[in-house]
C-alpha cells in the first residue's frame, strides 16, 4: 500500500552519480541588468483636523466650526433657517492643519 520511505544516503548517492555524469547541473542564471530607477517613497500624508462644517442642501460648505463647537455650528444652521436662507445641515469634515 504505501511506499518505502527513501534513504537519505541512497537518495545523495544518487545526486553524486548524476552531477558526475552532467545531468543534474542547475541551468546558469542570467546576469542582472542594470539596474532600473527606484520610485521615489510617496511623501507623508498631511496631518488633518475635523471640524464642523454647516453646509447648505447643495454640499458647499457655508461655515466651519472648531470640533469642540458642534452646538454652535448647529445653532447657527437653525440661524440661517429661521432667516429664511434654506434648508442646512451640520456635518463633520477632515481639513488640513495650519
Amino acid at each position: 500500500m504505501g511506499r518505502r520511505p527513501l534513504n537519505r544516503m541512497e537518495l545523495r548517492a544518487a545526486a553524486e552519480a548524476a552531477e558526475a555524469l552532467g545531468l543534474n547541473t542547475p541551468p546558469e542564471r542570467k546576469p542582472r541588468g542594470e539596474s532600473t530607477e527606484r520610485r521615489q517613497k510617496p511623501s507623508q500624508a498631511t496631518r488633518k483636523k475635523v471640524v464642523w462644517a454647516v453646509c447648505d442642501l447643495g454640499g458647499r460648505t457655508v461655515a466651519s466650526f472648531e470640533y469642540t463647537s458642534k452646538v454652535e455650528a448647529l445653532a447657527y444652521a437653525a440661524a440661517l433657517k429661521a432667516k429664511g436662507k434654506g434648508d442646512h445641515f451640520v456635518r463633520s469634515v477632515k481639513e488640513p492643519m495650519g
